[in-house]
């Protein structure tokens, strides 16, 4: 489906009212709805493995994990993420064909210091998922902060290493200029309920040049919900979010230009877009340094995307196991 600039820039502001107005319901709802009575437990910042003693004295017992800490003294730790991923794609044609496209090892760091930090989404599937975050803390309260950060939103892509990688269709994907990854800045919001965190994103995001050689920027808006479930020695979390991305941003990577057409890669100019994400994740600790971690996560994109002739579907699910060593 093709779209006329001025029907591109229309539907542009239509999507940016509209986002805007459900973001404010979300936050107003999160913000001003009843909260129960938390009972006054150990402090633990983003996530801390239940103590199994305290577990048998009394399941029932809520252990907050959701109170947002002044990042003011130095602290730091460095996590090792031993994973095994299954991570499909909707560019068309691409999968994990060899084992050890499977084996996605990372580092999880956490280092702050004056208000400034260096962390990884310890709530989420894994170091993909999660992503690392470079920022400040504007404003800490009670149960809700105010951070400037920098993170990686989106990862790229290029034809050669799609086709290498996964046996890609080479007609269809052969010529593509690279897609780089997108990066933004972007203002935090983080309130803190008894059990659960909710983040909001307001982000302006950057990625590479178009076909014309210019920069492309846009907006994105990330919400995620994540709920704390501990269970005997365990920290399951159940965790849904919504994102939305500008126009240029979705045209970017899987919009076709005229001079990337060919007779069975026709020209298309994608609309903004949105994704939807529903995960549970659990960790299990196995000794005093290492942890077992398992996740499920599946990502729903826009009906829209389909239409691009570079994507197959907008439905994914990534599963992961693996281990963790805290150093």
């Amino acid at each position: 489906m093709l779209f006329n600039k001025n029907n591109i820039r229309l539907n542009q502001e239509h999507s940016y009212s509209g986002l805007l107005a459900v973001s404010l319901l979300i936050f107003c709802t999160l913000v001003f709805s009843p909260l129960s009575n938390a009972k006054e437990t150990n402090d633990k910042e983003s996530y801390t493995s239940i103590d199994s003693t305290n577990q048998e004295s009394s399941e029932n017992e809520v252990f907050s994990a959701n109170k947002p800490v002044i990042k003011d003294e130095f602290e730091w730790q460095f996590i090792l993420d031993l994973s095994f991923v299954y991570d499909p794609k909707i560019i068309a044609g691409i999968e994990q064909e060899e084992p050890w496209h499977y084996f996605m090892p990372g580092i999880l760091v956490d280092i702050s210091y004056k208000g400034f930090f260096l962390q990884s989404n310890q709530r989420r599937s894994s170091a993909l998922l999660g992503g690392t975050e470079f920022g400040y803390q504007l404003i800490v309260e009670d149960n809700w902060q105010l951070d400037l950060i920098a993170k990686a939103y989106m990862q790229g892509y290029d034809s050669e290493s799609l086709i290498e990688y996964g046996g890609g269709d080479d007609d269809l994907l052969a010529g593509l200029r690279e897609r780089e990854f997108t990066g933004g800045i972007a203002l935090r919001y983080s309130y803190y309920f008894e059990e659960a965190l909710f983040t909001l994103d307001f982000a302006s995001a950057h990625t590479g040049d178009d076909e014309y050689g210019d920069h492309v920027s846009g907006l994105i808006i990330d919400s995620f919900y994540s709920y704390l479930l501990p269970y005997r020695n365990w920290d399951i979390y159940f965790g849904s979010g919504l994102t939305y991305f500008s126009q240029d941003i979705v045209d970017y990577y899987i919009g076709v230009s005229a001079d990337e057409a060919t007779d069975i890669r026709a020209e298309y100019t994608a609309d903004d877009g949105f994704r939807a994400q529903l995960e549970i994740y659990a960790q299990h600790p196995l000794s005093e340094n290492w942890s077992f971690n398992a996740g499920l996560t599946h990502s729903i994109f826009s009906s829209e995307v389909k239409e691009s002739p570079l994507v197959d579907r907008n439905q994914v699910t990534q599963v992961m196991l693996g281990v963790l060593y805290v150093f």
